[in-house]
């Protein structure tokens, strides 16, 4: 049997990962939940919106930059967000020749469902699940998670046998991710205590262009007014509202950078005034909204937004 080392499985990983995402973004895989990226010239400050997820980036580093923290990951980190998060990211160092390539894993897959309810029901009193989620965790890579990565991505060179195969290796996958360090946080988020705050979360991520009340969110959640304003900041660092008015100016300034039109990306994520959007676009970013639209900035190919 051959014995791999950790930098062997590293450049498989990464040679993988290039051949399959050959061009610059984002591409599509026959996994559940996983896509490929590549980015090939820097990426200034930008800001975006992470959903719950798990970015591997298997060449080069980013920053994500997350309640007056820095969070840098690369080949021996990989950042994981357990729930929908306004931030900013950045690319410090890219080139057509040493791209930053990357893995993006959606923690809100079928697959990932099902395996926190056998993980739940395997660990009924396990400690983790109760405890406080974080928004953004960056994890080291160990042997488990490097081997069911290198793993997973091999059956993209076999697509007779990713449909048969596929699901069981991305099922080892995040299981890692669940029994690793970052696993208490994801339990805290998607299948503990604090399920009910980010399914809120995800929730006010979906319908950003509707009224949305934090009376209504506190009671969907299930809490008091007063309850869900503290959980909500102890889980998130920021109050119902300053979250909210984050993501809806995050979510515009993507669609602004994508091309929508300012009105339009101002109504996409709820406002019905040009005025206030406006001027709370300013007061975000230090720019208006049409300084930003001519600035050419570009975009985060992990951040979600709509098109």
């Amino acid at each position: 049997m051959t014995t791999h080392h950790a930098s062997d499985l590293r450049t498989e990983i990464r040679d993988l990962v290039a051949r399959h995402a050959p061009g610059d973004g984002v591409h599509q895989t026959p996994l559940d939940g996983v896509r490929l990226f590549r980015v090939s010239s820097p990426v200034e400050r930008v800001p975006g919106v992470y959903d719950p997820s798990v970015c591997v980036v298997v060449a080069g580093s980013k920053h994500a930059y997350h309640d007056s923290r820095t969070h840098t990951y690369d080949p021996d980190h990989y950042l994981c967000a357990t729930m929908p998060t306004p931030l900013e990211a950045e690319v410090p160092v890219a080139t057509t020749d040493d791209p930053v390539l990357g893995v993006l894993i959606d923690l809100e897959s079928r697959t990932m469902a099902e395996l926190l309810i056998a993980f739940r029901a395997a660990r009924p009193r396990s400690r983790r699940a109760s405890e406080k989620p974080a928004g953004l965790i960056v994890a080291d890579w160990d042997h488990r998670f490097e081997t069911a990565l290198l793993r997973a991505l091999q059956l993209l060179d076999e697509p007779v046998t990713v449909d048969i195969l596929g699901p069981g290796r991305l099922r080892e996958l995040l299981y890692t991710v669940l029994d690793g360090p970052a696993g208490g946080a994801v339990l805290g988020a998607l299948g503990g205590p604090s399920h009910e705050l980010t399914s809120v979360l995800t929730y006010m991520r979906s319908n950003l262009d509707q009224p949305l009340a934090i009376e209504d969110l506190a009671e969907r959640a299930g809490m008091s007014r007063a309850a869900f304003d503290r959980h909500f900041k102890a889980t998130t660092s920021l109050s119902p509202l300053k979250y909210l008015k984050s993501l809806r100016l995050n979510d515009a300034a993507m669609l602004i950078t994508n091309g929508a039109g300012i009105t339009r990306a101002a109504a996409r994520v709820g406002y019905t005034s040009a005025s206030q959007f406006s001027r709370e676009f300013k007061s975000h970013f230090g720019t208006t909204p049409r300084d930003w639209a001519n600035s050419g900035r570009p975009v985060d190919v992990q951040a979600s937004g709509e098109s």
